[in-house]
């Protein structure tokens, strides 16, 4: 499925939207791609938003991880700033699979994509223009 956001607040809509879904149901693994400002924390604020969230979402660039609390959790991993897979990392991205409690979003998922299972949706962010994203929405497995 490909979306078109043409801004901020439509973007953390589509975020919103997505988060309605999966707060009714199992643990999912979200893989999400794009380079710098194509929206990849704006989609998570609302998907957070949608899960019934109300805690602050900031990207976790300098901390790897932020765990918010809900039913379900919200697991918001950042790897921008990772060479190669960290260790202690990728314990905490199993650790938050197996506890099967909630929604589990990893920006720049590419980074660590060999380390994770096959089963997990995965989200890419397109700059079209300075408003315009597109978002290409892909279930693998």
């Amino acid at each position: 499925m490909t979306i078109r956001s043409k801004s901020d607040a439509e973007t953390r809509e589509i975020g919103f939207k997505m988060g309605k879904k999966l707060a009714k149901g199992t643990s999912v693994l979200l893989c999400l791609y794009g380079e710098l400002g194509t929206g990849k924390t704006t989609f998570i604020r609302g998907l957070a938003k949608g899960l019934g969230i109300t805690s602050r979402i900031r990207s976790p660039t300098f901390t790897y991880q932020r765990v918010h609390l809900g039913k379900p959790k919200l697991y918001h991993f950042d790897c921008y700033r990772l060479s190669k897979p960290d260790e202690l990392l990728l314990h905490d991205v199993h650790e938050a699979l197996e506890n099967k409690d909630g929604v589990i979003a990893i920006e720049w998922s590419e980074k660590i994509r060999h380390h994770l299972p096959e089963k997990h949706t995965d989200i890419y962010f397109e700059y079209v223009d300075e408003n315009t994203r597109e978002i290409k929405i892909k279930k693998a497995a």
